[in-house]
């Protein structure tokens, strides 16, 4: 099946509303509405789960690729980045510093290879 390019621009802009209103439904809605709780709790972690879901299919291909062996795995970089992003992470209870160390350790053996 073949889109048309008014098909894909059309899809693309659906999207793009979509994700606005769906971000910005917070910020309009009465007082009473707004999620509290678990919910609430569970939203702050929605843009991790967001990129973890992004990351892992990628990482798994490496892992179940043809002839994958260990040293092939740590040194396609995407596992060793998504585990330093993970670690600190968790160390720094914060998202940001360990996407900056995930980065950074992709970049790294990026470079030596």
């Amino acid at each position: 099946m073949r889109l048309s390019d008014a098909q894909v621009w059309g899809a693309i802009a659906g999207l793009v509303v979509m994700v606005f209103l769906t971000r910005n439904a917070f910020l309009v809605v009465p007082m009473r509405w707004q999620p509290r709780g678990a919910v609430e709790r569970a939203l702050r972690h929605a843009p991790l789960a967001a990129l973890v879901a992004l990351v892992t299919p990628s990482m798994a291909e490496a892992l179940i690729a043809p002839g994958a062996s260990f040293a092939s795995v740590w040194f396609d970089a995407r596992l060793p980045a998504a585990l330093a992003a993970l670690l600190v992470s968790r160390l720094a209870k914060s998202a940001f510093p360990g996407m900056a160390a995930g980065v950074a350790v992709l970049w790294l053996i990026d470079a030596m290879a």
